[in-house]
């Protein structure tokens, strides 16, 4: 039995190796997209810069004197494979072709998302959540207790912070202004309008993106991994590593690469390159949060309001749009 527990310093040279390793990985990735047609490395390194250095070493200022609760993992090396085992399962079928499968037989709108919704959370909460139970992991083992809720001051002041900051870059440089001003040019609808729907967008965010995607890769994944690993800085740059690596399948096989602004869907390495270079820097963020508070309810908060803003005008389109 491992009890994960936070400590101000991981060892020095694990930490350094494995810095080392992310930053190799990372460089051979960047070179290999910039052999891409339309790569544009700028904004990539803007990624990093922003989300992997200024906002996580904001993240980490921010949670100090917050005292994370342990965490215990009876069998860090069996639970780490497991878990895995089960996301390159998950990857592959379900984000690659699972949910193609549901946008072409679920009707558009309403229904499909409500579809989606349901299928995220049954692959990536109740799913992983019974294969553990199935492991012999306890319930109360799985999410440290009291950490549901943001329980004291700090935490609140962490996510009121990392919140602004959010919401200041999304409204600067983000999609999500373009797509609420078309939104509003189409419908006539006023600000104050959409700040009514934003309330009902921010707590279904919360459960798809939030809830779905911290459970699975900071409460299964990076726990397991700094039980295993025995440092909290290389279990979060491997489950940044992972985090992004499960994105990749996505680009390849169901169509995600139009939204990443690519113009033909790319082959796998290029794929994986490119999830490594653009979003592992954002699993720090949340790796961050996670070590230094054990606070399941902070990450899922900051992770539904991260995709707030540049879902709202398509939340909006669903639920009140015509017809």
């Amino acid at each position: 039995m491992n009890t994960v527990r936070a400590s101000p310093h991981s060892p020095r040279a694990a930490a350094i190796g494995a810095l080392l390793l992310y930053v190799v990985a990372y460089g051979a990735c960047l070179a290999l997209l910039a052999r891409a047609p339309g790569f544009h490395a700028g904004e990539s390194i803007g990624v990093l810069l922003i989300f992997g250095i200024a906002f996580t070493a904001v993240a980490w200022v921010a949670t100090r004197g917050i005292d994370p609760a342990p965490v215990v993992v009876r069998r860090p090396g069996p639970e780490s494979a497991a878990i895995l085992a089960y996301l390159a399962a998950f990857a592959v079928l379900f984000l690659g072709f699972g949910l193609t499968l549901l946008r072409e037989w679920l009707p558009d709108g309403r229904i499909e998302r409500s579809g989606i919704l349901l299928a995220k959370l049954a692959a990536m909460v109740v799913v992983p959540a019974w294969i553990f139970l199935r492991l012999g992991v306890r319930p109360r083992d799985l999410v440290p207790a009291g950490s549901v809720t943001l329980g004291g001051r700090r935490e609140w002041r962490a996510l009121a912070i990392l919140c602004g900051l959010m919401l200041l870059l999304q409204l600067t440089v983000g999609r999500g202004p373009r797509e609420m001003a078309k939104l509003q040019g189409e419908w006539g609808w006023s600000a104050w309008q959409l700040a009514l729907v934003a309330p009902l967008a921010m707590a279904w965010m919360t459960l798809e993106a939030g809830l779905a995607e911290e459970f699975l890769f900071r409460v299964l994944l990076q726990t397991r991994l700094e039980a295993w690993l025995r440092n909290r800085t290389a279990a979060i740059l491997a489950m940044a590593v992972v985090f992004g690596l499960a994105h990749a399948p996505g680009y390849v096989l169901r169509g995600g690469h139009v939204a990443e602004g690519m113009a033909i869907a790319p082959d796998p390495l290029t794929a994986a390159a490119y999830a490594v270079v653009v979003v592992s820097p954002i699993g720090f963020l949340f790796g961050v949060l996670w070590a230094r508070t054990r606070s399941f309810g902070l990450v899922v908060l900051l992770h539904g309001f991260t995709d707030l803003v540049p879902n709202l005008a398509s939340f909006a389109r669903t639920w009140f749009g015509p017809g």
